[in-house]
């Protein structure tokens, strides 16, 4: 259900616990309990390697530590929950502790059937409003359904992008625009977890090159996984067009799965003339992948976190101008608070 005004920007006690015992799980969420197994020093886990006991166990997560309903179709991507909680937690540290106490609003780019970036949001970012967009009609049918049983369609709205060339699609007609701020943006951030390769055999080479067998048997529509030019074609389009939108979102971010590819957006950045850039690092078991964000705002455009000192902050971007080799921003010191108004 909705959070009251008051309450929307107090932290929630939604959270993963360190460790979970899948025992006490299934004793609270029923559904479990068929796919426990022992193991030889009679602990209780389950098969990973089944899609349906994956399947259960997220629901079960969700259900039990964050008070979400939620149907994963079988033929759809069944999102790790602890992967995207990462992600998440980055955003609210990272950039959306900057801004003034208030509403915000985020764009979720790829938000597939179980639109669990915005959901997980509405949890652990009580301030936070969210529009996830998905170029695949089941897939937004499904979420459309996922946030009317949780009763969250005053937080969440979910659009159908029928244009596949396009990342951000905030002028295609019917958009669920959000109001536009003083300074010309529409959201405080986007988040993006996009396709990671461009074939199977793409996906079947990088699995090989990873030592030991999968953890996973990941099951997904094609959409959710593949994409014409890979990561690196995709995320270079995002970044390209976010050169376009520019200030009409106040951070673009977006998860990365190569290396290579972080290199290569690191370079596009400074052709596009981002003013700031930011990455992260986010490791779950054997899989690490990288948050990269950038703004085309300058230091004196946004927020600053108020245990940040002037100086910080001059550091900080002095820093990231360096690693991007793009010229520092020069700004006024009286112009490094926070900007009035906000999303």
């Amino acid at each position: 259900a909705e959070l009251p005004d008051e309450e929307r920007n107090c932290v929630q006690p939604y959270d993963l616990p360190d460790n979970i015992s899948y025992r006490a799980l299934a004793d609270k969420y029923a559904e479990l309990k068929p796919y426990l197994v022992t193991t030889s020093s009679q602990h209780s886990t389950i098969d990973f390697k089944n899609p349906d006991a994956v399947r259960v166990l997220n629901q079960a997560l969700l259900s039990v530590y964050f008070g979400l309903r939620i149907h994963l179709p079988s033929n759809s991507l069944c999102p790790t929950i602890s992967n995207r909680l990462n992600y998440v937690k980055w955003l609210s540290a990272n950039i959306v502790s900057e801004f003034i106490p208030g509403p915000l609003n985020g764009l979720d780019i790829g938000t597939g059937a179980s639109c669990i970036y915005p959901l997980l949001g509405a949890r652990y970012l009580p301030q936070c409003s969210f529009v996830g967009t998905d170029i695949n009609e089941d897939s937004v049918a499904t979420a459309l359904a996922n946030v009317a049983q949780n009763e969250l369609q005053g937080r969440i709205k979910v659009f159908l992008n029928t244009d596949r060339q396009t990342t951000l699609p905030l002028d295609a007609p019917g958009f669920p625009q959000p109001n536009v701020d003083a300074d010309g943006s529409s959201f405080a951030f986007c988040m993006c977890n996009p396709p990671f390769y461009e074939s199977s055999d793409e996906r079947e080479r990088l699995r090989r090159m990873k030592l030991g067998a999968p953890s996973l048997n990941t099951v997904a529509k094609d959409d959710e996984l593949y994409t014409e030019g890979g990561e690196e074609a995709f995320l270079s389009r995002l970044v390209d067009e976010s050169a376009t939108m520019a200030r009409r979102i106040k951070w673009y971010t977006t998860m990365v799965g190569k290396k290579s590819t972080l290199a290569l957006l690191k370079a596009r950045l400074r052709g596009v003339g981002a003013k700031q850039a930011r990455e992260g690092v986010l490791i779950q078991g054997r899989t690490t992948r990288w948050v990269l964000a950038w703004s085309f705002l300058g230091q004196s455009r946004l927020c600053l976190d108020a245990s940040l000192t002037l100086d910080d902050a001059r550091a900080w971007l002095c820093d990231s101008m360096q690693e991007l080799n793009i010229d520092a921003v020069s700004y006024e010191p009286e112009s490094a608070g926070c900007a009035s108004g906000g999303l």
